[in-house]
């Protein structure tokens, strides 16, 4: 699972460090960054190999934020705050699923490679995948730490949050008020957050 988060997620993470040279590593992944540093000045092999395996996890979680966060930033920057959430929530409800990819990285870059059948729009537009503005970023990987470092449960997660987020917090799919995509007449709908539709399986929480 780490190598597809990673392969999943490449295509996100290079293009910030080949797009902002002067952004250093730690910036987006400032546990492990320090941690490879600690790698490299391992006099052998044999204690760089074994040092690596603990950078592992670390790294894991910090791709995967990285790649949470792009899909609220690009996806519902211009969403109330609740909405923002409902897209993280959409993202992690389908990483539970077995119908779609086991990571956050697998999950956003489903298809990215295959035009008009990304998951996620922004990942196969051709829009530029750095986020420009910062406040909106920052509050992205806020809402993306949250979600990993919270509740393991979406609903639990949105419990103490308004009505509208909890109806939605089921939900593995969503759509724009202003398109009608015929996938949606097969889905449950769940409710609406500012310029989103949030649905799930009419058959239960799984699509």
């Amino acid at each position: 699972m780490l190598a597809e988060s990673l392969v999943s997620g490449g295509l996100y993470v290079s293009s910030l460090f080949q797009a902002i040279p002067a952004w250093e590593p730690a910036t987006l992944f400032p546990a492990a960054s320090s941690m490879v540093a600690d790698v490299i000045d391992k006099d052998s092999h044999a204690q760089r190999r074994s040092a690596f395996r603990a950078v592992l996890p670390a790294l894991k979680r910090e791709v995967e934020t990285t790649c949470l966060s792009a899909a609220v930033y690009h996806e519902a920057r211009g969403e109330p705050l609740s909405g923002q959430r409902a897209v993280a929530m959409v993202i992690v409800n389908r990483v539970r699923s077995p119908s779609f990819p086991r990571t956050i990285c697998g999950v956003v870059f489903q298809n990215a490679h295959r035009p008009y059948r990304c998951q996620f729009s922004f990942t196969c537009t051709g829009i530029a995948l750095l986020p420009k503005e910062k406040r909106p970023w920052r509050l992205a990987q806020e809402i993306a730490t949250s979600m990993q470092n919270r509740a393991p449960d979406c609903r639990v997660e949105a419990g103490s949050e308004d009505g509208g987020l909890h109806a939605v917090s089921a939900a593995t799919h969503y759509h724009a008020s202003y398109v009608r995509p015929g996938w949606a007449r097969r889905l449950r709908r769940l409710g609406r957050i500012g310029r989103h539709i949030f649905f799930t399986g009419k058959g239960g929480d799984k699509a």
